[in-house]
């Protein structure tokens, strides 16, 4: 059995702080410091690089180590953090991060992330500029509201530009996905359902790849909708959730929003649980986790009636 020699990299927006059993180490964020890297990586006996997801900033360095075929696993930073309040850990700085990622991931028996096809990394960055473009084109039409008269045309000049660069974003979006006979399919199943919609579709696709290959309690846990327990002893915290794909769960939030006023099943689910005293986020995230679900349970088996 080959034995792995873990490499945990804390990402940050300038820099990467290394630890392992091999070096300590930080670097630059960086084209220099990221070859300084590699060149350490590359002495190391069997590496098996471990990184958390980072809202974006780890893509680069993903990137480069699947062109480079050096193993990487991206973990869930929740299940990390929970890691270490249970090893009483509270001082946070890079390298302390680090050294944790490396004690977490000695504790398992971690699998290399598979790589993304070039295919998914071209869906993700349309994405994220879908995102970008919709989140601008927001502002401005808030800004148009309140704006004098003096500055309208401008600000509507704007909003007529950003539309039409989203109209081409969703194009090229659409394009890529008919292109493909599965992911055409997966997009048309999910939006079948009640509540979902093209760009929760799509966002799915982009940012959760996974639905069809982890169970159910792991894609829950991927997505950051899983509920944490916060107990001791004869306390009863409340549940909450914590860390996953900020993405994916936004666009879900949306979906379950429409899903419980349009959806029975949906509507039901949070209607019960209202009545229940549930607090009304606790129920949309309920409902989040339900939806989520049933769209992979219909992505899975194409036999399971769509609602």
């Amino acid at each position: 059995m080959i034995t792995k020699n873990y490499i945990a990299i804390d990402i940050a927006k300038d820099s990467l702080a290394v630890a392992s059993d091999s070096f300590n180490e930080s670097f630059t964020y960086n084209k220099k410091g990221l070859k300084a890297l590699i060149g350490k990586i590359t002495l190391v006996e069997s590496p098996l690089v471990v990184c958390e997801a980072t809202g974006g900033y780890e893509r680069k360095l993903m990137s480069l180590l699947f062109e480079l075929n050096i193993p990487v696993a991206l973990l869930n930073p929740a299940r990390v953090r929970a890691f270490a309040r249970s090893e009483g850990t509270k001082a946070k700085t890079d390298p302390i991060d680090a050294l944790m990622l490396l004690r977490f991931a000695k504790s398992k028996d971690l699998r290399p992330t598979p790589a993304p096809s070039q295919q998914q990394q071209t869906l993700q960055a349309l994405m994220d500029r879908r995102s970008q473009l919709t989140e601008s084109l927001a502002r401005e039409k808030n800004r148009l509201q309140k704006s004098p008269e003096c500055v309208r045309k401008s600000i509507e000049k704007m909003i007529r530009m950003l539309e039409k660069e989203l109209q081409a974003i969703d194009d090229r979006i659409k394009e890529l996905i008919d292109r493909d006979d599965q992911l055409s399919e997966q997009s048309a199943r999910m939006q079948s359902v009640v509540g979902v919609g093209q760009a929760t579709a799509w966002s799915i696709l982009a940012y959760l790849a996974e639905i069809t290959t982890l169970g159910r309690n792991e894609i829950v846990a991927l997505a950051g909708v899983a509920p944490y327990n916060r107990d001791s002893g004869k306390f009863k915290g409340r549940r909450r959730i914590e860390g996953g794909r900020a993405k994916v769960r936004k666009c879900l939030y949306m979906a379950a929003q429409t899903a419980a006023i349009h959806n029975p099943h949906i509507k039901d689910y949070v209607d019960r649980l209202r009545a229940r005293g549930k607090p009304y986020k606790c129920a949309m995230v309920a409902a989040m986790r339900k939806l989520l679900i049933h769209l992979q349970s219909i992505l899975k088996n194409p036999l399971i009636t769509l609602a």
